[in-house]
């Protein structure tokens, strides 16, 4: 059994998909959901006005009871409104934007870089003080073209390993 998830980067197959086809052990711990409001920054990556409501969830990934990733999602609240007081401990965020709201991905912009681990960062994912973590952060797009969500990732650096396909 692989100790790593491979993500084809051409490829918008959920990485709760990825684990199960693996036979991986998945729990989502839920650590924060609650309604926030937009920064500067949030609000530039969402194309929205400052101030904008939005849902806010943080979760950690626990993988075969390791915990591999720490996974901060924003999305308009109008965009899931009803959804806030639903519990994703057991569920997927995807899966319910699907069969709920109708909502569907058609890609993402990500940009993915090695990063120090901060203090919470290093309690939650094991790690020592001075080690890094792989920081995946970007937006996705739905398929009427407009951004869904704003998110951040930071996972230990050898839970992925990426891959582009080139076809010819």
């Amino acid at each position: 059994m692989e100790n790593y998830v491979l993500r084809d980067l051409d490829s918008l197959k959920p990485i709760s998909g990825i684990l199960n086809e693996q036979g991986k052990k998945l729990e989502n711990k839920v650590l924060n959901q609650k309604i926030i409001e937009s920064n500067y920054y949030i609000s530039k990556q969402l194309n929205v006005p400052l101030a904008t409501k939005l849902f806010y969830l943080e979760k950690i990934r626990v993988v075969d009871e390791i915990p591999v990733s720490i996974e901060k999602t924003y999305i308009p609240l109008e965009e899931v409104k009803g959804m806030e007081e639903m519990d994703f401990n057991h569920v997927s965020l995807y899966k319910l934007l699907s069969s709920e709201k109708g909502i569907h991905k058609l890609k993402s912009d990500e940009e993915v870089l090695l990063v120090g681990a901060n203090d919470f960062e290093c309690e939650t994912l094991n790690l020592k003080k001075g080690e890094e973590v792989l920081l995946t952060k970007g937006i996705t797009i739905k398929t009427n073209g407009h951004v869904l969500e704003y998110f951040e990732i930071s996972s230990l650096p050898e839970f992925y390993r990426f891959r582009s396909v080139s076809r010819l």
